[in-house]
């Protein structure tokens, strides 16, 4: 996946420390490895999936 919501979720990522690379808007290894640490810091099973739940809480 890529575009502005790829791009708005590395951001979220980025600010809370999860996302080391840069904000593309391509959703690669890099932002899967941030999406899973996120979601184990968040006691969410680390699949690199982006649902409802993990989004709502990166928006808090």
């Amino acid at each position: 996946m890529r575009g502005d919501a790829v791009r708005g979720l590395q951001q979220r990522l980025k600010v809370q420390g999860f996302l080391k690379g840069k904000v593309d808007g391509v959703f690669g290894p890099n932002t899967q490895a941030a999406v899973k640490a996120a979601q184990r810091k968040y006691q969410q099973q680390p699949n690199g999936i982006v649902d409802a739940s993990l989004w709502m809480t990166l928006l808090r």
